[in-house]
């Protein structure tokens, strides 16, 4: 009797709602700091797939057939939310398989939605994320946590280094947009000036010549660039101007996969801004 009521206990496990018996969940993220995460906590027990290439900027992104089959497909599909995925908000709307990270990070994705740079918001969406895989697949709930935990405290270990390497006085640099608030607070750094304040909106004609006169006078160790920014707007603005530039990839487009993926990530981005103060 003992066996049978295990049995019975288990299936009523595996069938609860919104669970999936599959041995592998389908899960489909946004953009690809989500899936690094996903992955990370998923292990094999995830087919973590990715919605959009790296190269290209969310803000800017629309849906490709190809990708509305994968939406579709998906078991899950992990989101920052329409802060920074606009181009997704119509496509979420009325869907029950849907995690939005953004909501753990209150107010604070009002200000810049790229909130996987700020470590705790990154411990909450690891919890969150193997919370939610949990729900889907509940005979996987201890790989998940034990996978989350160790992420989290891999992420904690490195952030408290370079708490200590950004102690000293940092030069002024030049940031392309008003992306990297979150990470800028956790080490207490500040840009000079940004390229395009007003975020997806082109900079005016007067904001780049003052910004020229700066960079011509010196006034910056160092200007930031990126893979997804516009490549013309950033090349007219240091036209024949002698200063150090550095490339920032807030995509991760250069990172290999891996269980450790995000911490590489998170780190190359940290490399970056300490190699402004060298």
């Amino acid at each position: 009797m003992t066996r049978y009521r295990l049995v019975i206990a288990v299936l009523v496990l595996l069938t609860a709602p919104g669970a999936v018996l599959a041995s592998t969940l389908t899960v489909l993220s946004s953009v690809k700091p989500i899936q690094m995460l996903v992955s990370a906590v998923g292990g094999d027990n995830v087919d973590s797939q990715l919605l959009l290439p790296p190269a290209f900027s969310p803000h800017d992104a629309r849906l490709k057939p190809s990708q509305w089959q994968a939406l579709e497909k998906a078991n899950l599909i992990v989101w920052v939310g329409p802060e920074l995925e606009r181009f997704l908000a119509s496509a979420m709307r009325d869907r029950e398989n849907v995690l939005p990270l953004g909501v753990l990070a209150g107010e604070a994705i009002k200000t810049d939605p790229h909130i996987w740079l700020s470590v705790d918001q990154v411990v909450d969406m690891t919890t969150t994320i193997a919370k939610a895989l949990a729900r889907k697949s509940p005979r996987h709930e201890a790989g998940f946590l034990a996978r989350a935990a160790r992420l989290i405290s891999l992420l904690r270990q490195e952030d408290l280094l370079l708490r200590q390497q950004f102690t000293r006085s940092y030069p002024p640099y030049l940031l392309p947009h008003r992306g990297y608030t979150h990470f800028e607070q956790q080490y207490g750094l500040a840009p000079a000036a940004i390229v395009s304040p007003g975020g997806d909106h082109l900079p005016g004609a007067a904001h780049i010549v003052a910004l020229r006169s700066r960079l011509l006078a010196g006034e910056f160790r160092c200007v930031f660039r990126e893979p997804q920014h516009d490549g013309k707007l950033m090349q007219r603005l240091l036209d024949g101007v002698e200063v150090q530039q550095i490339t920032l990839d807030p995509m991760g487009a250069g990172i290999e996969g891996g269980s450790d993926a995000f911490v590489r990530y998170y780190l190359s981005l940290a490399e970056a801004f300490l190699a402004c103060r060298e």
